[in-house]
């Protein structure tokens, strides 16, 4: 049999003394122990070692365990981190809850005096963290000029002083409000800097071809003023601009750009639409049309300008002068009363054949008439020889002795002299002669056609009857079409002056400058039914359409504007520690109110988790810096915190679930995935095996030890 050695040192106990000066142990001696100062037997279990036959000591060494110290406390305003047990040995650490600074040792540790386990020293305190007295200012003071002491979470505000009478006022420039706060956790500072009060003073706002549309009689730091440009000139920036602290206006007042030429050049004797007051941006393109009998040049009755990239009309055009004809060469007659090199559109002309001669089916003399194509009417005929047979006959008829003689005479002579071939009448379906140059449809009868209202004229709208009895052109025929497009007040169209538009014609509405347009901007001919023809919708309106400025209490708008006209979108947000109730872009519409309707800025709340109780009050719901005090349901653990302007808690609320929390929560989570009774009950009974035999061998371990 071997023997043993020293017992072991336990640093929780000591052997007894008369066990002290032995060396050597036989088998089976035991020796026995007494815990040190700081620490206590257990209740179970023997304080013995016993030699063991291979030379080692066999027992259980945890007979003795510390002493525990008196739970330490907490700090007002501060909170102990979470510990288990206060055993001898052990430390513990304090914090401070936010806005609050640490005043002694943050740690303590549980010692031995005087026989008995104590902590080492005192709990510390937390004071609230202090900052200096907040900066003053030159011409101005803050709301705290009476207030000895500042701490955290302490607010000023200021203002400046008020000026004499005629003096500009000062401004107040920076943030009017600042606060105590920390960025070490220990020494406090001020948010931000003291703001300043001072004259500022901003130039008068000019903007070339524009004009300033709020006026102020000084126009100081803050001010926000709105501009607009005049008729035909297009903003290049922003349409606001706000009087900066270092008299700058920010953005820079807006420039005018030209955007559009001026109305088009006034041309006599030529028509041209009614384009006053309208936009004519580049390449816009304006057709004169001159007027019946009148042409810019031989042959020119059209002529186009347009508007250059220079804002300029590409040219002036000339006036339309009369139209000329020539004067007519025709053998056989008598010199004229009024004879001219050039005669102009609607002179007259008498022509007299000479004694004997007579002009085909007219008698011996004519008046000519200059027409606006530069041709006479009728074209200048041809004097011929009358004949003996003619002539005879005309001497009879003066001569006649009864009336039934010069009757049959006369209606001989009207047969030969006045006797032409025709073209046949023009029937066109709903169509109308609107100008015909004689009163029968003879050679160089020329027809000028149109259709009656609600249709359109296909083909020429000029025909001419030829010698051979035909039209130089096919006939025309009348389509179906739309009626004058529908006007609109204070607004025009861009079909002014049109009577009838062919299907899939489209005109386009715009108002007077300052006016709405409220409705579909184009609308276009086209057919219900396939067969008539109707405009798509009705006209427009031009209206003065305001909405009232939305209003927001604690929220902002973007983008910042002094009118709300109709069309408008505007955004908007909530300041910190609010939160948006409803859409955050609303539209102005033609009724004069916002869709959807402008949301409101609410409070924002924190709400109180279930698995903590508030140790000083019971409330559901806590404002943006309430300070609140709560203790966790599970563990009783204390955590101070503060509601945050996005409704959060600062710093978290979390609480450690318990052993026994963290298994129920696992079975109840098997329950919720759906695991049948019968695989249930046998989880547990394996669960249950299992934790048998964990004990069975910490039992038998004990044993081998013994």
């Amino acid at each position: 049999m071997g023997s043993c050695g020293v017992p072991p040192r336990l640093v929780s106990a000591e052997l007894k003394e008369q066990f002290r000066s032995t060396v050597s142990f036989a088998h089976q001696d035991k020796v026995e122990y007494i815990c040190r100062p700081g620490y206590i037997k257990t209740v179970s279990g023997e304080n013995t070692l016993v030699c063991g036959a291979d030379g080692t000591w066999y027992g259980r060494k945890d007979f003795c365990t510390p002493k525990q110290c008196p739970h330490p406390g907490e700090p007002a305003n501060g909170r102990l981190s979470v510990a288990r047990e206060f055993l001898f040995g052990s430390s513990v650490n304090f914090t401070c809850d936010t806005g609050y600074r640490l005043f002694g040792s943050s740690q303590i540790t549980c010692v031995l005096k005087e026989e008995a386990v104590t902590w080492d020293r005192g709990v510390p305190s937390c004071e609230p963290i202090p900052c200096a007295p907040p900066p003053g200012i030159a011409n101005g003071e803050h709301s705290g000029m009476n207030q000895d002491v500042y701490v955290y979470g302490d607010t000023v505000t200021y203002h400046c002083h008020t000026v004499r009478g005629g003096e500009i006022p000062l401004s107040l420039v920076g943030d009017a409000s600042i606060f105590c706060t920390t960025t070490d956790g220990v020494n406090g500072v001020w948010s931000s800097p003291a703001p300043q009060c001072k004259v500022v003073v901003c130039e008068y706002p000019r903007v070339d071809h524009g004009k300033l549309l709020t006026r102020s009689s000084d126009y100081t730091y803050g001010v926000t003023v709105l501009f607009s440009c005049n008729f035909r000139f297009t903003m290049q920036g922003s349409e606001t601009s706000m009087c900066k602290e270092d008299g700058s206006w920010d953005p820079p007042p807006p420039t005018c750009q030209r955007s559009s030429c001026d109305d088009p050049p006034h041309v006599a004797n030529a028509d041209t639409p009614n384009l006053a007051d309208n936009l004519f941006p580049v390449d816009t393109v304006v057709t004169y049309q001159c007027r019946n009998g009148y042409q810019f040049s031989m042959g020119e009755t059209m002529r186009r300008i347009k508007c250059l990239p220079s804002f300029t009309w590409s040219e002036i055009p000339p006036a339309c002068e009369r139209v000329h004809c020539s004067s007519p060469h025709i053998p056989n007659t008598k010199p004229s009363s009024r004879k001219a090199m050039e005669y102009k559109y609607g002179d007259t002309l008498e022509v007299t054949c000479d004694d004997g001669f007579v002009f085909k089916g007219r008698g011996s003399s004519i008046t000519l008439w200059c027409r606006s194509d530069g041709t006479w009417d009728p074209a200048a005929p041809e004097c011929i020889a009358g004949g003996p047979e003619l002539m005879e006959l005309i001497d009879l008829a003066a001569k006649a002795s009864s009336l039934e003689f010069f009757v049959e005479i006369h209606d001989i002579l009207c047969f030969l002299l006045f006797s032409e071939p025709h073209c046949p009448k023009p029937n066109i379906p709903h169509g109308i002669e609107i100008k015909k140059s004689k009163n029968d449809y003879t050679a160089g009868t020329q027809v000028d056609l149109d259709c009656d209202e609600g249709y359109v004229l296909r083909g020429s709208r000029s025909i001419t009857c030829l010698a051979d009895n035909t039209w130089d052109h096919v006939l025309p025929f009348c389509d179906r079409a739309c009626g004058p497009a529908p006007g609109i007040s204070n607004g025009q169209h861009s079909g002014l002056g049109v009577k009838n538009f062919p299907y899939g014609a489209n005109v386009t509405y715009t108002c007077l400058e300052g006016l709405s347009l409220i409705g579909n901007k184009s609308i276009y001919c086209t057919s219900e039914d396939g067969e008539n023809l109707t405009w798509s919708g009705p006209a427009p309106e031009c209206k003065v359409v305001w909405c009232p400025k939305p209003t927001v209490q604690k929220g902002r708008m973007t983008p910042e504007r002094f009118t709300f006209p109709y069309g408008v979108v505007m955004e908007f947000s909530c300041d910190e520690g609010f939160k948006l109730h409803g859409s955050a872009r609303s539209q102005c519409l033609a009724d004069g109110t916002w869709h959807p309707p402008v949301p409101t800025c609410q409070p924002v709340c924190c709400s109180r988790p279930s698995w903590v109780v508030d140790i000083n009050a019971y409330k559901e719901g806590y404002g943006v810096n309430d300070k609140a005090t709560f203790r966790c349901v599970s563990n009783s653990k204390r955590i101070v915190t503060t509601c945050s302007a996005n409704g959060t808690w600062i710093p978290p609320l979390t609480c450690e679930k318990k052993e026994a929390c963290e298994t129920i929560l696992r079975y109840k989570a098997v329950f919720e995935c759906g695991i049948p009774l019968t695989e249930l009950k046998t989880l547990l009974e394996v669960q249950k095996l299992y934790l048998e035999i964990q004990k069975l061998e910490k039992e038998l371990r004990g044993i081998g030890r013994g």
